[in-house]
């Protein structure tokens, strides 16, 4: 029997979604390196590997279905579905900042 949730719980992330590139990479090996803004809409850039890559809001990252819900100048905010230890799954909320300039 597999649970998705119970009457509260959220259900399973849509595995038939195309997958996009930087859900290949572990949240913590990808970094913020930079904002842009092109027409009122904010993007971040983004490094994973050595390839820099140009996410906006409703983009995934990271390997725990990471959704993009919000740019500012200094950071990307993403809401990530997690399955705990009974199997239910569960949203958490994380922040990636901005890299400082001359920051590894």
């Amino acid at each position: 029997v597999v649970k998705t949730g119970g009457p509260g719980g959220l259900k399973p992330p849509d595995d038939k979604r195309p997958k996009e590139p930087l859900e290949a990479f572990p949240l913590e090996s990808i970094k913020v390196v930079g904002m842009l803004q092109q027409a009122k809409q904010m993007f971040a850039l983004v490094r994973a590997d050595a390839t820099v890559y140009r996410v906006k809001v409703g983009n995934y990252m990271g390997q725990n279905f990471g959704l993009v819900t919000g740019i500012t100048d200094s950071q990307v905010q993403l809401r990530e579905i997690v399955q705990d230890a009974s199997g239910d799954w569960a949203e958490r909320v994380s922040t990636l900042q901005l890299q400082e300039a001359g920051g590894k």
